[in-house]
């Protein structure tokens, strides 16, 4: 049992990073410097963002433990 669900974190959180990749778009912030006409390009992503990505890597770590962990077999007397 604790495999089904360690394998089923991990199909979501994988699910979840694939789906926000797509969804979320950086913001571009593009300045020039007027003495030396560099540009500089800085990307960003929003909040929500790294929140989920934080949360699907949590998930994907407790799947991981779940379905690598053994389970203790019980004596009944």
């Amino acid at each position: 049992m604790k495999r089904a669900i360690g394998i089923f974190f991990i199909a979501q959180a994988l699910l979840t990073y694939l789906t926000i990749k797509m969804m979320y778009t950086p913001f571009v912030v593009k300045t020039l410097h007027r003495d030396t006409g560099v540009m500089t390009v800085s990307y960003s992503y929003p909040l929500m963002y790294w929140l989920i990505c934080i949360a699907s890597g949590i998930m994907l770590i407790v799947g991981t433990y779940l379905v690598f962990t053994k389970e203790k077999k019980q004596i009944f007397n």
